[in-house]
């Protein structure tokens, strides 16, 4: 994998997180002094301008979608911006883990910590829809589990917005098969409701342990999310239940409305009301009923009906006004009973039977389609699975192949560089190596040049022990790096940058105060020895900034330093700028002219 850049805006790169359709960087804001999370736009090599394009506009979206939101569930966009070609937005950066992560860990969560990340996530949606955005992406990898315990959506790159026109186009699909909404699966127009099925989707996997449409490929996938019930859930309680299988129903109409109503639902649901046990019944034919009345947001959607069970719901939920009593006696009795009540006599006997009219049920109805029909239908399923089965291993299994020669050939290819160059070996290894030909070398001309190449040794050491977190060695290699080449101003700058990284997070004050000073000290050299413009510029900045953060702090504890600190800011810095502004209300405070 490449090296990530060391910059991207006015933003230091740290290391990178993750890469997938686009990459996210670890980075630090100088000016705010904050760590944050880098998106950066990836546009696959050999895009047309068209892809492109549609590109930029997905992702325009999606910080539209997002920068739109302010809430304490949904993930916060601070900026967005381009540098040259490259699009980035800027995000606050999440300590903690997905949830995809956690139910890796542990299978399944507590009854009461599933419920609680649902009751989160949908009170993010709740707010996503009131702004007109519907995520379209709901799934454990794009819900991050805080280490204070908060729960955060994130990830609004494929979402919609009502309120302008849609990018996709109808028959393309776009989502994460295991939790798409049947709608969603065929291509059809979505709302708000599609999100609800992916939440429970994901809810039966955090109690279940398992995904509650599950298969080999994206055929069988989707087969089950349109044709299939997923597998009862085992211990869970039956309120809960019936609100995930609410959310999991296979139109959208069945559903919960909103977001609000199924939050609503759920509370209730994990509710002592709800989860207690019903007393035993006392009333007989006609009384009223003493059960618990159900919520009105548990309102059965038009394809279905909950029906009550033994606890949850009374037997007879209608007051006695609703069932008349029989009456005790009737003034006719059609068997002539000789103790009956007294009615009409007959000469002949008893009184005949009443006439009763037969009752012929209708016929039954034809069948959708016929039983032959139904089982060739079955057959050429079955059929044109085991084949796209057979065809996707086949290809698989070339794929597989192909890398497999493809890395035995580079593999070969590094063996023959590395037999042809010993340099071409292990970083501590080239360095070892450079250093004994500078030592043999004669000349001054050919020294040079060799502790040129060792200096930028040293540097691609530095980054990688900077990326690894081992700060004192890659300050040690940096320094070498200037030893070698004093010259190079790109070593310089990055001893600034690890100097600056160090600062925010060390203690005492003046601790901190060094750190930020010797931060300045190398941009300060860096933007001499630089010759090209834009980066002198910029250089010129970041040490402006780091002799500021130095004045601060001595400011802080009254060290008579602030105000030379805040003079070299200011020297640095160009004129009419922030920072320059800056360092002049510090030169105020410090006293000085």
């Amino acid at each position: 994998m490449n090296s990530p850049p060391t910059t991207l805006g006015k933003y230091q790169i740290i290391r990178e997180i993750a890469r997938s359709n686009d990459i996210v960087y670890e980075a630090y804001d100088p000016l705010m002094n904050r760590r944050v999370a880098l998106k950066e736009l990836a546009i696959p090599g050999g895009s047309t301008p068209q892809q492109r394009d549609e590109r930029v506009k997905r992702f325009q979206r999606e910080v539209k979608a997002a920068g739109s939101l302010a809430h304490p569930n949904i993930v916060t966009i601070y900026e967005v911006g381009a540098d040259g070609d490259r699009h980035f937005m800027a995000m606050e950066y999440l300590d903690g883990r997905t949830l995809r992560n956690e139910l890796d860990t542990h299978g399944l969560l507590p009854l009461a910590r599933a419920v609680e990340i649902a009751t989160c996530v949908l009170k993010g949606l709740e707010a996503a829809h009131s702004h007109g955005v519907i995520h379209r992406d709901i799934k454990p990898e794009n819900i991050q589990l805080l280490d204070d315990g908060r729960v955060k959506l994130t990830d609004f790159g494929i979402a919609r917005l009502t309120f302008e026109p849609n990018l996709t186009m109808d028959g393309q699909v776009f989502g994460t098969p295991s939790y798409m909404s049947p709608e969603q699966v065929i291509g059809k127009d979505i709302d708000a409701r599609s999100d609800l099925f992916s939440v429970g989707s994901v809810l039966y996997e955090m109690l279940a342990g398992r995904k509650a449409f599950a298969g080999d490929n994206v055929v069988t996938i989707t087969h089950a999310i349109t044709s299939r019930e997923p597998d009862p859930l085992v211990n869970c309680p039956q309120p809960l239940a019936r609100v995930i299988d609410r959310a999991l129903e296979k139109s959208a109409l069945a559903r919960f409305p909103t977001a609000g109503d199924m939050l609503a639902a759920l509370e209730y649901a994990t509710s002592p009301d709800a989860l207690a046990p019903a007393p035993p019944s006392s009333y007989s034919y006609g009384s009223p009923s003493p059960g618990p009345t159900a919520p009105p947001i548990l309102a059965p959607g038009p394809s279905s009906y909950p029906q009550p069970t033994q606890g949850a719901y009374p037997s007879h939920p209608y007051p006695h006004a609703a069932y008349p009593s029989a009456p005790t006696s009737y003034s006719y009795n059609p068997y002539g009973a000789p103790h009956g009540p007294a009615g009409p006599s007959y000469p002949h006997g008893p009184a005949p039977l009443p006439q009763i009219p037969i009752y012929y049920p209708p016929p039954p109805r034809q069948p959708f389609m016929k039983p032959e029909t139904k089982h060739f239908l079955g057959r050429l399923f079955l059929t044109l699975l085991v084949v796209g089965t057979l065809l996707a291993l086949v290809f698989v299994g070339l794929s597989s192949i192909g890398t497999a020669v493809d890395r035995m050939e580079e593999g070969r290819a590094n063996d023959q560089i590395r037999d042809k160059n010993p340099l071409e070996g292990d970083l501590d290894q080239k360095i070892a190596s450079k250093e004994g030909l500078v030592n043999k070398v004669e000349g001054s001309v050919g020294r040079l040049e060799e502790k040129i190449g060792l200096a930028r040794l040293y540097g691609e050491k530095a980054q990688v022990l900077l990326q690894q977190g081992d700060f004192a060695a890659a300050e040690e290699h940096l320094k070498r790096a200037i030893e070698n080449d004093p010259k190079a101003a790109l070593y310089r700058a990055d001893l600034g940058k690890l100097y600056g990284l160090l600062a925010p997070s060390s203690s005492p004050t003046s601790t901190r105060m060094d750190l930020w000073e010797k931060a300045g000290n190398c941009y300060s050299d860096a933007a001499d020895l630089e010759t090209l413009a834009r980066n002198r510029e910029q250089y010129k900045t970041l040490g402006a900034t780091a002799y500021l953060n130095a004045a601060e702090e001595a400011l802080g504890q009254g060290d008579t330093r602030s105000s030379r600190l805040a003079q070299l800011g200011r020297q640095l810095a160009e004129p009419g700028s922030e920072v320059y502004q800056r360092a002049l209300n510090l030169i105020a405070q410090a006293g000085g002219p």
